[in-house]
């Protein structure tokens, strides 16, 4: 008898103690290698294997269901077995198999998590890799499967002390969120994951976490708002990172969840760093996210968004009654300037910009710290205008602009 044809023999429930044997003859790396046995079976033998492996699962949880299951007992070590075989199968799928018992096998490890006791951790493993094997295969039920390996690397990746790999599997596992409800209940314990995921400064700094945290952004249009909010909560603690994270979510989206993005976020950020008491522990912090954006002007599209953002709330800023209201809004126009719209013509730029000139002169009598910035600002003014116009930076009405 040969080796594939003792170990299919062995899969069932007079012979389970053989097939044990088989699979730890495997974990010790003995010549047995369970893996390349599946690989080199033909596809009846497969199907026959994926059979028993069904009937035999089946039997043990019909004997032992899970609940019975004692903290700290073997009860698992015949269903974490039956995984390995299970595991192996999904790699050795070909075209034309009916791998529905397979699939059945899958589900029945997939039922069994919850009821699963914390010391049958390896057990999981098997089945979070099942899972995740399965819906990179893009086999039947992949969603359901997807969803599980999905969750269990979220919940890993808040409990690891190097949480780096599960980060990037999560990342990996992305897509499952495309083929969620949004407004599901049954979701609720995962969109609570992945607003912890906004608190967890690992998250934040790790490439893959970063990457993740922006793909949120365009999973669900009302999704956006509950992100800021939770963001908002923590600026006190979190603030490296966090304006990469929103200019580059901003940047890759479109449709509604840019203009989502543009006046729950980014505008909303605005109308704090203009309103917020400078005394306030996270006035400061908001003002760097808003300046992140100053940094990237320039650029057409950030230039035009500065624009439209800006408009409907800055100008009425810098005549508040409020000194501080106008002091704070007098800082973001002096960091912003020029602000313009990239699509209109020269020569409406250029007025629009004369006109912002002399606004700042008049912020000049009213803030002190303007006059600080009035060489930047002329510095601005040059690069912005053509060269044919720069020499008004240095004529005299330029000079009243700005006396000395």
């Amino acid at each position: 008898m040969s080796k594939r044809e003792a170990f299919l023999e062995a899969v069932c429930k007079e012979n389970v103690e053989d097939f044990l044997r088989f699979i730890q003859r495997h974990d010790k790396t003995e010549p047995f290698d369970v893996e390349e046995v599946v690989q080199e079976m033909a596809r009846d033998q497969r199907e026959a294997m994926w059979g028993r492996l069904a009937s035999l699962l089946q039997d043990i949880l019909l004997e032992l269901p899970p609940e019975r299951w004692e903290e700290g007992g073997d009860e698992g070590m015949q269903e974490q077995s039956a995984a390995d075989p299970v595991s192996l199968s999904v790699y050795a799928l070909e075209d034309g198999d009916a791998y529905s018992a397979l699939l059945e096998t899958v589900r029945r490890l997939n039922d069994v998590l919850e009821s699963l006791p914390v010391s049958e951790a390896p057990l999981q493993h098997h089945i979070h890799a099942l899972c995740e094997a399965w819906w990179k295969k893009g086999l039947q039920e992949r969603e359901k499967f997807g969803r599980t390996a999905f969750l269990m690397s979220l919940q890993k990746s808040f409990t690891l002390k190097k949480p780096g790999a599960e980060i990037q599997r999560v990342w990996s596992l992305h897509d499952v969120l495309l083929s969620l409800d949004y407004t599901s209940e049954d979701n609720k314990p995962i969109i609570n994951l992945l607003l912890q995921c906004f608190q967890h400064p690992t998250y934040i700094r790790n490439d893959d976490g970063k990457r993740f945290l922006v793909f949120l952004f365009s999973w669900n249009v009302d999704f956006i708002w509950i992100i800021h909010a939770t963001i908002k909560n923590q600026l006190q603690t979190i603030t490296t990172h966090i304006a990469e994270m929103y200019f580059r979510a901003w940047k890759k989206a479109g449709g509604d969840f840019l203009e989502n993005i543009e006046s729950s976020c980014i505008q909303d950020f605005m109308q704090n760093a203009i309103f917020l008491r400078r005394a306030s522990p996270v006035h400061a912090k908001v003002r760097q996210i808003v300046s992140y954006f100053h940094t990237r002007s320039g650029c057409k599209s950030v230039d035009k968004m500065l624009y439209n953002l800006y408009r409907p709330i800055l100008w009425k800023a810098l005549s508040a009654p409020n000194f501080e209201v106008r002091a704070n809004a007098t800082l973001l126009f002096t960091e912003a300037f020029p602000i313009h719209d990239p699509d209109q013509s020269n020569e409406n730029i250029d007025e629009n910009i004369q006109k912002q000139l002399d606004t700042l002169h008049l912020c000049y009598f009213s803030c002190c710290f303007v006059k600080k910035k009035k060489k930047n600002m002329m510095c601005k003014y040059c690069f912005v205008l053509s060269s044919s116009k720069a020499d008004v930076c240095y004529s005299p009405c330029s000079e009243r602009l700005y006396p000395g």
